[in-house]
């Protein structure tokens, strides 16, 4: 699929390949304070979602080359999607740029004006001058202090047409990395020695036989064809009381490994239910940030008491299972696997769990979809009003991937009960399907005078 190209537009020195390099993160672009050094097209992919265009300089007399780039940003100018025209918010307009802005209005391609080199709030005053011109929206940046920045790629997605800024999943090929953690003698090595079809680790009746964290790494062949690389990590049994020394750091040598990996594996007992550890098992994986698949073993025991007895069918189980954890974890959103590592039932299933979330854990979410989503989560639930004030989000995009950790633009943030943050995590999980995927939010402030374009955008 060919990606639509974004025209980074404008007259020299204003800043262009500054912001080319910023936006695609690399020094591809030549910066140097003389006017005239980008000569020929520069390109960059950017998130998968739109390939960046950085073209010459328009209006140097004084470079032979000038006739040649001007040509060569005319062709470029047909085939762009969205033209970014890069202006300098110090500089003020000219009567070129003013002839310009006449030429562009008849092309039909959107076109958002950056004006850079405002660096401060205080610089953003000369931002009104550039509204002359008849288009919007106007974004103040500044490329070389990396300000407004994420406001400007928003501003491109938006325009980017239907369907193009929505880039094609690409999945992981590092190994899957997990840790088994757990109370003891919940099966944790039992696990581990039928995962690895050997006696890798020792498995006895005693609590407290495993003490390290051992890294063990092995390749599964599914019944599909496929074949996946994974590396577990079999730690220590964690009690709620440490009786000796040694029981100390092992717990501390289980928490450097869950450090280590991108998933935890909480194991729980299928005989026993969930209990207070397990509880605080899942809120320490959250708190790390790590991926989290809850294993319920001993499936095989739990499965003869139910035939035996009779009293209770195997879905009311699981799903009796599923409630009371939800009762101890009210907001644990991880998927559940139940499985025996004695008869090694129900390990496939738990392996594909885990391939599945690791490809959740490590897919961007691009700009453009989070923005609808959440614009839409705000028609359908508006914020609530908190004396007599509205919180009002402005837009986001992700910062890092694991944690999932979302930069989103607001207006207060204490006016935004923590429900309605609950809402928002809970819409992203449904409209993404994040099931064992850890979301952090980061909340800034936006002052009105600084934010007005994009509160129009979403109004």
């Amino acid at each position: 699929m060919t990606l639509p190209s974004v025209l980074l537009l404008g007259r020299t020195n204003v800043g262009k390949s500054t912001l080319f390099n910023r936006i695609s993160r690399s020094r591809t672009a030549v910066v140097y304070n003389q006017p005239g050094v980008t000569r020929d097209l520069l390109t960059a992919t950017i998130d998968g979602c739109f390939t960046l265009v950085d073209s010459g300089g328009l209006f140097n007399p004084s470079d032979g080359f000038t006739p040649a780039i001007e040509a060569q940003v005319q062709r470029a100018l047909t085939s762009a999607a969205v033209i970014v025209w890069v202006l300098d918010g110090r500089h003020g307009l000219d009567s070129d740029e003013l002839t310009l802005a006449r030429q562009l209005r008849k092309i039909k391609q959107p076109i958002i004006l950056a004006v850079n080199k405002l660096d401060t709030e205080a610089d953003e005053a000369n931002q009104g001058e550039f509204y002359r011109l008849g288009f919007e929206p106007v974004i103040a940046i500044s490329a070389e202090h990396n300000r407004g920045i994420d406001e400007l790629k928003q501003a491109i997605l938006q325009v980017l047409p239907e369907g193009t800024n929505d880039p094609i999943p690409t999945v992981p090929t590092a190994p899957v990395r997990f840790a088994l953690v757990g109370r003891p003698n919940v099966g944790k090595s039992s696990l581990t020695n039928a995962l690895l079809k050997e006696e890798r680790v020792l498995v006895s009746d005693l609590a407290g036989t495993t003490r390290d964290a051992i890294e063990c790494p092995f390749q599964w062949g599914f019944k599909s064809g496929e074949t996946a690389q994974f590396v577990l990590v079999d730690t220590a049994g964690i009690r709620k009381k440490q009786s000796d020394s040694l029981e100390f750091y092992a717990s501390l040598r289980t928490q450097n490994a869950l450090k280590s990996v991108d998933i935890a594996v909480v194991l729980l007992d299928a005989t026993t239910g969930p209990t207070l550890i397990d509880k605080a098992l899942i809120n320490e994986v959250a708190s790390l940030g790590k991926g989290c698949l809850l294993g319920v073993n001993k499936w095989d025991i739990a499965q003869q008491h139910l035939k035996g007895n009779g009293s209770q069918s195997i879905e009311a189980f699981q799903q009796e299972f599923t409630e009371a954890l939800k009762r101890a974890c009210p907001f644990m959103d991880a998927p559940i696997c139940f499985f025996s590592a004695q008869t090694r039932e129900g390990l496939e299933p738990l392996l594909l769990q885990l391939k599945a979330l690791y490809e959740r854990l490590h897919t961007p979410i691009t700009t453009g979809a989070l923005n609808r989503c959440l614009q839409k989560a705000q028609q359908i639930q508006p914020p609530p009003l908190v004396q007599g004030k509205r919180f009002k989000l402005y837009y986001a995009v992700q910062k890092q991937q694991l944690p999932l950790t979302f930069k989103v633009f607001c207006n207060r943030c204490a006016w935004m009960p923590p429900t309605y943050e609950r809402f928002l995590e809970n819409t992203l999980r449904e409209q993404f399907l994040l099931s064992g995927c850890p979301i952090a939010w980061e909340w800034v402030e936006k002052q009105p005078n600084a934010s007005r374009n994009t509160e129009r955008q979403y109004d």
